[in-house]
């Protein structure tokens, strides 16, 4: 997995898509309002973009929030399997590392274009 987590980490995706310009703080919020969640327990809060290309986890450690976020340049991310209809529901660690590593690479003319310009 190419986030540094402990074993006991739980996971929680956001069911809805989320503006990946949020930052630390409004993704706070929104897990404190939507999720009704609490944030500063150390448990991962799963975000993905509506283009499903970029993926941020929210983490509360001991001094402060951590922000892990990563963005495709090909390809896009899996939507897990909805299991509930609550704003978040909780993610197997093994789902999330099927999520954030098996990529769907599905062509379009934006990625022909920057296979195009990566190979010049």
């Amino acid at each position: 997995m190419i986030f540094n987590f402990t074993d006991h980490t739980r996971f929680y995706f956001f069911r809805e898509p989320v503006d990946m310009r949020k930052g630390i703080h409004s993704l706070y919020h929104l897990v404190k309002t939507s999720g009704k969640q609490d944030a500063l327990n150390g448990d991962g809060y799963v975000f993905l973009g509506r283009t499903r290309k970029s993926i941020k986890v929210l983490r509360w450690q001991k001094e402060g929030f951590v922000l892990y976020n990563k963005k495709l340049e090909l390809g896009c991310y899996s939507l897990p399997q909805q299991v509930s209809d609550e704003a978040f529901f909780e993610l197997e660690r093994g789902i999330l590392d099927q999520i954030v590593n098996a990529i769907n690479h599905k062509s379009s003319s934006n990625e022909l274009r920057l296979k195009a310009q990566l190979t010049l």
